[in-house]
């Protein structure tokens, strides 16, 4: 998963604004949620629609649960999670690493950090992938390759760039 997003990372740098890294996030964590919960359990939005435009929690919304996926937290997405909040919802905050001690110095300054989980996405990827491969290693490779070719389903029914589809190799 961190090889993936390195990459990402690189081809953003030379793409002239678009965030391949963010939309990569967004849709690697729904390859995840249809893999735990079954194909059309949840919505799959472009990367780049705006959940006020669609009225939604978050990026996704599993139950009582909105999942924020974000590459930089922000103010503004603190302030979501406290609208969240207040409709008796339990924001969840995913990001990267280094984004995880930023997202908790806003929540803290909101008063919120105690009510609102930030999890490391890649942490959150990888796990599922040895959770769901029992731990074999053998397997994780296929579990990591379900995972990619989801997400493959979900960039090409959901978004115009086709560069955003992760190539995959001969082993998988």
């Amino acid at each position: 998963i961190d090889d993936l997003l390195r990459q990402a990372e690189e081809v953003q740098a030379d793409a002239g604004g678009t965030n391949y890294v963010g939309a990569m996030l967004q849709h690697l964590v729904g390859s995840k949620l249809d893999l735990v919960l079954g194909p059309g359990k949840i919505q799959h939005h472009g990367f780049s629609v705006a959940d006020h435009s669609t009225e939604r929690k978050g990026d996704y919304q599993i139950d009582a649960v909105p999942l924020h996926v974000t590459t930089h937290p922000s103010e503004a997405l603190v302030r979501k999670c406290a609208d969240n909040l207040r409709m008796g919802l339990k924001p969840v905050i995913l990001t990267l690493g280094d984004g995880v001690t930023g997202a908790g110095f806003l929540l803290k300054a909101a008063e919120l950090a105690d009510r609102v989980d930030v999890l490391d996405v890649g942490q959150f990827l990888t796990a599922n992938v040895y959770e769901r491969s029992l731990f074999k290693a053998a397997t994780c490779k296929l579990t990591l390759s379900k995972l990619l070719e989801r997400y493959n389903m979900i960039v090409q029914t959901c978004e115009t760039d086709p560069s955003l589809r992760i190539k995959l190799g001969a082993s998988g």
